[in-house]
Order: C-alpha cells, then structure tokens, then sequence
C-alpha cells in the first residue's frame, strides 16, 4: 500500500490503488487522491506536492506535467497542473480551523475554464468529481475577491521584486538597494511598487489582489538580487515569472534584472537572457533611469503631443474642446487601445471633473470593453470600481440606469451559473445514482436550489427513483427467501411482498409462496399418512403369523383398501375443503384479494371457479385502489405469448398517476405492433386509423363487458410537437389512446424508464426489437416533425420528436387508459 503526501497538510496517507477519495486523518479534509499504481508515481505526486505546498510553483508544474504525458486520464495529476497554475496553497483558518485555497497567482482567467481542470472533471466520475467541482468554487470564490481588490488598487509605472528578509528573519542587503532604487525612480515622477512601502498598511495574508494589481498595470519590472538564491527565492521567483508570462502576451512591458557582488552569469536562466545591470558600476542607477525612461517616455510621448493640440482647442472654443477629446476617447475604444483612451478622458475631466461620459469611458477602459453594451458580458460586477460610481453620480438617469442594469445583469447571470453548476452537479449524481442513498442525496442536493428550472420536479423524480429501489431491495429479499422445504421461509416472504404489493409481480410470488406452502403442508400431510400406513401394516403383519393365510389375505385386502380411502379422502377432500373454507371466510371478513387468489388456485373445487368469478370485479377495484404509481396491476387479457393453444395471457399495466378514484396506466410491454396510419397523407390522432382500431377491435378483444364498464371516456387532448409546428389536430374523446410527447417526458423520469420490450405475440406481427437490448419502438400521439410523421419512443427511451413516417410498420403499440376502480 503506498503512502501518499495529504496534497493540504502534508500528513501520511495511506492509499489503496483503487482509492481516488476519501479523508486525511490528520487534517480532517475531504479530498481526491490520485491513480497510484507503484511507489515511484506514488514519489511523483509527494515531490509535486512538496513543492506547491512551499510555493515553488513551477517545480510543481513540472513534476506534474510529466506524470501527465506519461498518463494523460490522471484526473489528479491534471487537477494538480491547474492548482500550480493559479498558485493555490491550502492554508487553516485559525478561527474555524478550516484548510481554505489561498491564490497566489491570480489571473484574469477563470479557474473553472483551465484547461487542466476541465481535463480533471472530464477524467473522473462520481464523488471525485463533484470534489473537483466543490474544491473549484472556493477557489473561483477567491479569485472574484483577488480581482474584485485589484481592480481598485492604484496603477504603477514601475514594480521592484526583491527578498526582504532573510532566513533569520533580518532585512536583506537587497531590501535596502531596492529601497535606493524606489526613491530614485519616485523622484523622477514615476509611479513606484516597493513592497515594503507600497504594501506597509496591508495585512500579509491580503497581498495578492495588490500585487496583482501592480503586476498587471507596471510597464516595467526591476529585480534586484545580490546572489542567485535571493533572486530564487520563492516569492521573488513567483513575481519575476509571472511578469515573463504576461510579457509574453504585452511586448510593451520590460523586465530589467539588477544584480551586485555576483557572476551575471549565475543570473537564473530566464533573467540571463535579458539586458541587466550591474549595481556595482559607477553610473548605475543613470543607466537604470534611462532604461526606465524608454518604456514609460515612450507611454507618455502622446500625452505631451496632446496637451499642446488641448492648449489650441482651448483657446478657440472653451467648453467646446470636450467633445472632440471625448470622440478620440471613445475611438481610442473602439480600437482597443485602452490606455489611450484613459488618459483621454482624463484629460475631459481636467477641464470638467463631473463629466459622467468621461467616467463612462475610464470604466470601459478599466473593463477593457470596446463598446458601451459590452458592460454587461464582463466577467465580475464592477459596482466597487469608483469609476462606475462617479458615472452613476454625475450621470442622467438614462446612463445610470443603464450602468445598474448591466451590474444587475451580471449578478444574475453569476448566480445564474451557480445554480447551474449546482444543478449539473445533482443532476449527474442523479444519473449516476443506482441506490435508494443515492437518490435520496441527489434530492437533498436539488432542494438546495428551491424553484430553478426544475429542480422540484427532479427531485421527487429522484425520490421516485429512491422508492424503486427501496422496493426492488425488499423485492429481491422476498425472493431470495424462496428456498428450500420449509413454509416458515416462504411465509416470511409473502410477509415482505405484502409491503409491495403492486410491485413488479409481487401478487404472482405471493401466489407462488401460497402454492408452495400448500405442497410442502401436503407433502408433509402425505409423509404422516404413509407412517401410518406402515404402522398399520407392520401391527397386521405381526398378526398375520398367528392367523390363517385366508384370513390373513381378507385383512390385508381390508387394509389397503382402508389406507387408499384415507389417502383420498385426505388430499381430495379434508385439504381442499379447509382451503375453501379458509377462502371463504376471508371473503366474509372482506379480505377481497386474498380471498380471490385462494379461490383461483382451488382449480375447480366445489363452486371455487364460481366464487372467483364473483369476487373478481372487486379484486380488481382492490387492487387498483391499493396500487402506487410505478406499480404493476393486472387488468384484461390479450394473447402475448403467441401460442393460442394456452388462451390469451393476462396484461400487466404500469400505473403512471392516480386520482379521485382512478389511475393511468400504460401496458407494461408493447402488445401489438401495427402502422399509425393505414395510408401515407398528412394525418393526426383526431382521424388515424391507429386510434380507431384501439377503441374498437383492440378494446373489445382485451377486456370482458365487466372490465370495459370501468372504462371511462375521457378528453385526449391535441399535444403540440414541443419542437415543431406541426398542427396537432383537435382534442378527442376516447377510452384508449398513446400517450404524447409531454406526457411521456412527465410520466417517466428517465429514458431508461421509457424503455420497453414486445411481447412474442408484437414480434410476430413485426415488431422491431434491437438486438442488444431487446427494446422495440413504440408510438406516441404527437405529431412528428411533419404531418405524414407521428412521435415514437426509440428503443434507448429517448422520446423522438422527429418521429417515424405514419405508415412505418415496425413500431408497436403500448395502448394507454383510465382505470375507475369505484365503477
């Protein structure tokens, strides 16, 4: 078994190859464990995880990086590649002593669209992944606070990275030559980062957004170090790399590295390659301050162009002269050249400092958004920046209504996506669940987010699914006691289909377990007999020595014909006549059903065919009363079997909604298999010749005279295709029909549930059944995506809206009715 590093804490963990979630004892956090196959990967993910849990992110990186070329499925490796990307090390809370991500290299890209994350989710199922997905809130969560700071902290023009303090917890010589460098370059006007300083009032645990912040803005970058461990150290190494990275992307910024008493050559490889200084030559820091100038001379160039061609304007027209600046500021935006823009509208509100336009456009150059609408996709709500607040203070109520709305659009959307993600995330464990718990965390998870989408409708759906399984449990119990030769286990049986009934064939088990009680009673019945028999035989035996052999034969003849005239009267008479007083008794105490079922299974005793027939239409209104939705009720008789040698086979329903004093229900297998329509033309349910034979031959050769009286006609309405405007055509008025499309998305939670296999008797008639699953198609009512096409179920369950052609003749029919128990 190998041992595993707690990717939070660092404590010991041991890990099973199968095991990819579970909780470290040291810590007490919940978290996912990786694919360990032998100690050297289980060293791999140690040394990976060393390294980010002391900052070296890209060592981190690198280590994870190659576990992932050489297994590209490793859910951990992936989702370990995206925390080092974003610099997340797990920290405790010393008040609630939770191990909360702390972000170390912030981003403007999202967390949950990294590309390693996505790899993560895409690679694991089940509790991992909703891990994944818990663990990736928290920390986009402190990615929206990071950038939610930043985007109010002030812009720099240059950031100095550099070790403050050394290992003794002392101010390092490169510390104070920084600070040298700082009041030069302030001197010069420059806006300066110098941690020490610039960081003095922020608590050390909140430096990321403003380091962040400075990181983003500062168009140069000076390190400073006096020897290669100081200029590696860990957070010098995280601001100098990362200012690389975004070099990458913004060629206008330079990264300068400064060095002193050391080999420019022991510079780290990535600074090496970059113009430095030395801090030890005379004329330094001149040199320094001309590099500088460079960069931010060169950002300032315009400004001086523009203050002089402002001069004119202003001498000619007074207020006029904002309007030509604020176009070049909006121009300036349509460009994408955000800076530009900027300082443009700084200049409008130097001649007018209440000018709401001129905030308008700082805010969509801080947004970094072209046109106005355009607020409203940006990622975060900028409320907080005080370039929105002085647009809403100064502007109309057209512009700050307009402002607030986008900021209104943005929060919803968000909160929209958090809803969604807790949505996704029960609606997978919903298709993933297989148990009663399962299903019933699945709800729990959904009632969380009470009245979106529907989440209500999927949660009793899953507490559907939960009841299933809960009766599939008791079912499978029942049946697993229906061994052996002892009654009691076959008693104990019926006692727990009893809590089902309804269920699957739970009725038929019961009549089963009866049949078997009533042979071994009477197997037990005929084992006494014969003892006797013996007994007797054995005492006229011991007689048959002492008398004459006449005699003796007389008696035998006697016996025998004694001993089979009680065996008879024992089976044939004193057996089946306590059943039928038993039955009869349960008929007068009102116990319908299983009075119904002992008179079934008499076969012909007495009149018991004829009190059968009698109580039949009230043990069907029994069972019809006591029957759950999603259980089976037997109710008519078709021939299923395809042998007309055996009679017609009785037909099991699926109740699909119960109410008043009646249930919906829908045959549990597809019966027949028959066209929608006889003829190819434009046709809906109102005139096809499906729903015809269903109310006329269909319905007289199912169901006795008795069974059709408790038939009720009802409105079937005209469902409209939810994807197509194909004309429904009208209501109608019938006793048996199809279900339509939005009646079988409502009746059954899954595809799984809609699935269905034919009878012999539907094959035979043509049917089709796929050969991997067995299912067939089956017909809908709604019209399909025209009107010579109706609705099917295909053999996965999915509910075809597109539909088949009306004259297909391979699609079966699952007729569907209304049941009135009270009639």
């Amino acid at each position: 078994m190998a041992i595993i590093k707690c990717k939070m804490c660092g404590g010991d963990v041991e890990l099973a190859e199968d095991k990819t979630f579970g909780t470290c004892e040291y810590c007490g956090n919940t978290m996912t464990f990786p694919k360990v196959s032998d100690e050297q990967r289980a060293a791999a993910f140690n040394r990976g995880n060393h390294f980010r849990r002391i900052g070296e992110f890209d060592k981190a990186l690198a280590v994870y990086e190659r576990i992932v070329a050489d297994d590209d499925t490793d859910a951990e490796a992936h989702w370990c590649c995206a925390l080092c990307r974003f610099g997340i090390e797990y920290v405790e809370d010393p008040v609630t002593y939770e191990w909360m991500p702390t972000c170390h290299r912030a981003s403007f890209d999202s967390f949950l669209e990294d590309v390693d994350y996505l790899a993560a989710l895409e690679h694991s199922d089940g509790i991992t992944r909703r891990q994944y997905q818990k663990d990736a809130s928290k920390i986009a969560e402190v990615q929206r606070g990071i950038l939610a700071t930043s985007q109010n902290a002030e812009p720099y023009d240059v950031f100095i990275s550099y070790k403050e303090l050394d290992d003794a917890g002392n101010r390092t010589r490169d510390s104070i030559l920084a600070q040298d460098i700082y009041y030069q370059l302030t001197e010069k006007g420059w806006r300066v980062f110098f941690s020490r300083i610039s960081l003095e009032d922020v608590p050390g645990t909140q430096y990321e957004p403003y380091i962040f912040a400075a990181l983003n803005s500062a168009k140069v970058m000076i390190v400073v170090g006096t020897s290669a461990e100081n200029l590696n150290a860990v957070w010098v190494k995280n601001e100098w790399s990362r200012y690389l990275a975004m070099m990458r992307k913004d060629r206008s910024k330079l990264l300068i590295p400064c060095y002193r008493d050391m080999d420019p050559y022991d510079l780290p490889e990535q600074l090496s390659v970059l113009m430095s200084y030395d801090m030890g030559k005379i004329g330094f820091i001149q040199d320094l301050i001309r590099g500088v100038d460079k960069v931010l001379g060169a950002e300032k160039a315009p400004e001086k162009e523009t203050v002089k061609e402002t001069v004119v304007v202003q001498q000619s027209g007074g207020g006029a002269n904002i309007a030509p600046l604020l176009k070049r500021a909006f121009m300036f935006l349509e460009d994408g050249n955000f800076s530009g823009a900027d300082e443009y509208c700084e200049r409008v509100l130097d001649l007018d400092p209440e000018n709401a336009q001129a905030y308008l456009g700082k805010l969509m150059a801080e947004q970094q958004v072209r046109k106005q609408e355009a607020l409203a996709d940006c990622r975060y709500p900028f409320d907080g920046s005080s370039n929105y607040q002085k647009a809403v203070r100064f502007g109309d109520e057209t512009l700050s209504s307009a402002l607030k709305g986008y900021v209104d659009h943005i929060n919803e959307r968000n909160e929209n996506d958090r809803l969604t993600g807790i949505y996704n995330s029960a609606t997978d464990a919903m298709n993933r669940a297989k148990t009663e718990a399962e299903f019933k965390a699945a709800a729990s998870t959904f009632r969380t987010i009470p009245g979106f989408r529907n989440v209500d409708e999927l949660a009793e759906q899953c507490l559907e699914k939960a009841e299933v399984c809960r009766k599939d449990d008791i079912y499978n119990a029942a049946r697993g006691l229906m061994t052996g030769e002892k009654a009691e286990t076959y008693t104990q049986a019926i006692e727990k289909f009893r809590t089902i009934t309804g269920w699957k064939d739970s009725e038929k088990q019961i009549y089963s377990c009866r049949k078997k009680i009533e042979e071994i009673k009477a197997k037990e019945e005929a084992e006494w007999i014969e003892a006797e028999r013996q007994r007797i035989l054995k005492e006229q035996a011991e007689k048959e020595r002492k008398a004459k052999a006449k005699k003796t034969g007389t008696i035998l003849a006697v016996i025998a014909a004694v001993a089979i005239t009680v065996i008879l009267i024992v089976t044939k008479v004193i057996i089946p006549g306590n059943n039928y007083r038993k039955a009869v008794a349960l008929a007068e105490a009102g116990n319908i059903i299983e009075a119904y079922e002992s008179f079934a299974a008499m076969d012909g005793y007495k009149d018991s065919t004829a009190q059968a027939e009698k109580l039949y239409s009230k043990y069907i209104s029994e069972k019809l009363r006591t029957a759950n939705i999603g259980e089976t009720v037997i109710f008519g008789i078709y021939e299923q079997d395809n042998n007309t040698s055996n009679g017609k086979e009785p037909i099991e329903w699926q109740v699909l909604a119960k109410e008043n004093s009646r249930v919906l229900v829908i045959s549990k297998h597809a019966l027949d298999c028959r066209q929608y329509n006889a003829e190819w033309t434009d046709v809906t349910w109102e005139n096809c010749s499906l729903r015809n034979w269903l109310n006329g031959a269909f319905v007289n050769k199912a169901f006795s005279t008795e069974e059709q009286a408790k038939i009720p006609t009802v409105t079937v309405t005209a469902d409209k295709n939810p994807s197509y405007d194909t004309a429904p055509g009208k209501d109608t008025q019938d006793r048996i029909f199809l279900l339509s499309i939005s009646e079988s998305n409502r009746y059954f939670a899954s595809d799984a549930a809609r699935q269905c296999k034919p009878t012999a008797y539907a094959i035979a008639q043509g049917s089709y059944v796929n050969k991997d699953n067995g299912n067939c198609w089956w017909w809908l009512r709604s019209p399909g995506s025209h009107s010579v096409n109706a609705a099917s179920v295909s053999n996965d369950g999915s509910a075809g809206s597109g539909g088949s052609s009306v004259r297909y003749g391979r699609n079966a029919v699952r007729p569907a009715l209304w049941i009135n128990w009270d009639a």
